[in-house]
């Protein structure tokens, strides 16, 4: 995985700036995977991994408090000026994620939006996520996945000009991988996530967002 210098300004202002047409498709992405989790668990402690400028911490209020890691030393500041009572600290996922001082215990969900197709080890990454959930927790992976010919055409136009993204599995092979690290599905779909029973069956986007329970 790239050291966090890599994840500089420039980059967030790239991807995930909350401005323009995408910041638009991120906040209805974001609201879609807060209904999910609030009909899973009412609130609680959420972690989320690679929390940039806490856009989806945000989000996640008031049901839930706000813990955030990020590699990118820009990132962690950004997000603790966006939410100064939140905890938010510089950490790598591969490396296993903080346990101490506020962040110790167990979390109630942790989030991984576009998190993991940045791994060189997926697995690693996600039994991480899983030593720090609670048993009954959930998971939100979110990430950008090739699965058929219309997939794999519009990640070469759009997300294969990240050269970051360097794990690009189907969405059932990365979910077959967070089954093998403790977890049981309880839900996925592609975007575009309004209609998502549409999508579900007529996968057309690369972007996959799975729902998983911690065993």
């Amino acid at each position: 995985m790239p050291e966090g210098g890599e994840y500089a300004e420039d980059y967030y202002a790239m991807s995930r700036s909350g401005e323009g047409a995408k910041g638009v498709v991120d906040t209805v992405r974001d609201r879609f995977i807060r209904r999910q989790v609030l009909r899973r668990v009412p609130g609680g402690r959420l972690l989320d991994v690679g929390c940039g400028l806490g856009l989806f911490l945000e989000a996640m209020r008031p049901e839930f408090a706000s813990f955030g890691v990020d590699i990118s030393d820009y990132a962690v500041r950004a997000c603790a000026e966006r939410l100064p009572d939140a905890q938010v600290r510089v950490a790598s996922l591969i490396e296993g994620l903080p346990d101490d001082g506020a962040f110790a215990g167990e979390f109630d969900v942790i989030t991984a939006i576009n998190i993991v197709e940045h791994l060189e080890d997926p697995w690693a990454g996600v039994a991480a996520v899983r030593a720090r959930l609670r048993t009954g927790g959930l998971f939100v992976m979110h990430l950008p996945t090739i699965g058929n010919a219309v997939q794999a055409r519009m990640y070469a136009g759009s997300y294969d000009q990240d050269p970051t993204h360097i794990y690009r599995p189907s969405g059932r092979a990365a979910s077959a991988l967070v089954e093998e690290c403790g977890f049981v599905q309880e839900f996925g779909t592609f975007a575009p996530f309004v209609g998502a029973p549409v999508w579900r069956v007529l996968p057309w986007h690369p972007a996959y967002l799975g729902i998983y329970r911690a065993i």
